[in-house]
């Protein structure tokens, strides 16, 4: 894919957070209000995505296609049919004109911008029946992007990796790798849709995030559940390894359940409030179903079944 190249890096990392006004518009120009922003004076073509957009029928979603992940991305126009122009003619011509698309994602009134990356658009198609702002129905312009950097992994890494071999792989092998991890990246991509930030902190920052399975990838029956963004978390590292092995779990209507055996001095030094029953945020119906399983099968019996505690953490590979 050929990608344009500024001589200096962008200000920006992806997974962290920015004020609209000070830390973006400052720095790049452009409209302070609407989901395009398009500065005349520098090289960028500047694209929010968020919750606000579904009261105009925009309704951004990531897919799996011919082996890649791309954001179906709606053009702007509130009202009627979306017209090839002004901000959806910038996405299309973006090449052309030289400028370099990079997209944030609104976390709500008055928070923060999340940056999710720089992207190329693919191409471009009707879809009738969107509802605008009036609730008319219409036709929106929506973009196919892909995103420069094809694996989505801001957050952190894992606790206790462990080294893995230098294999010869096959190109069969390594095929199947490759799409895993793809199918990995369309997962944390999706997740960002429904989560957006730790259950137990409130940290949105991605870079000091876990993107975590409720049902564990292992586990689950099919591949729509490996990458369904109804079956995952945003969990902080230590709130992650305490959901991972089933020391916390969560009911549906987002009360915090802790086991007994979690050791009181834990539970005092971890600088984490587990509260018993406190609330961290409603789940969805979907949600729900996955968080029964881990309630049932993970809950109080995954870190009965792990490895020897002193034996992993010598495995683990150095930082």
């Amino acid at each position: 894919m050929s990608r344009l190249r500024l001589a200096n890096p962008l200000p920006y990392e992806i997974g962290a957070l920015y004020n609209r006004r000070q830390e973006i518009h400052a720095r790049l120009g452009g409209q302070l209000q609407g989901g395009i922003a398009t500065p005349s004076n520098s090289p960028f073509v500047i694209l929010f995505t968020g919750e606000a957009g579904q009261q105009h029928g925009y309704r951004d979603h990531w897919e799996y296609e011919d082996g890649e992940n791309i954001l179906h991305y709606f053009g702007e126009g509130q009202e009627g049919d979306m017209q090839d122009s002004r901000g959806n003619r910038a996405i299309r011509q973006h090449l052309q004109n030289n400028k370099r698309l990079l997209i944030f994602q609104s976390l709500g009134k008055s928070q923060p911008y999340r940056f999710l990356g720089e992207f190329q658009f693919i191409y471009a198609y009707e879809q009738q029946g969107i509802v605008d702002t009036k609730g008319n129905l219409r036709k929106a312009i929506v973009f196919k992007l892909k995103p420069i950097d094809d694996e989505f992994n801001p957050f952190q890494n894992a606790i206790a990796d462990s080294p893995r071999p230098a294999l010869d792989l096959s190109a069969t092998t390594s095929l199947h790798l490759t799409e895993i991890r793809t199918k990995q990246s369309l997962f944390k991509r999706r997740l960002l849709t429904v989560e957006k930030q730790c259950r137990v902190t409130g940290i949105a920052d991605l870079r000091f995030l876990r993107a975590s399975h409720i049902k564990p990838w292992a586990q689950c029956t099919n591949g729509d559940e490996r990458i369904d963004e109804n079956n995952g978390l945003l969990l902080s590292p230590h709130a992650d390894f305490l959901f991972d092995r089933g020391w916390i779990t969560f009911e549906g209507d987002g009360s915090l359940v802790r086991s007994d055996h979690l050791p009181q001095d834990v539970i005092e030094r971890i600088g984490l409030n587990l509260e018993q029953g406190r609330k961290c945020g409603d789940f969805v119906g979907t949600q729900r179903n996955y968080l029964e399983y881990h309630r049932n099968a993970i809950f109080n019996q995954s870190f009965r079944n792990s490895v020897d505690p002193l034996s992993e953490l010598l495995a683990t590979s150095p930082s």
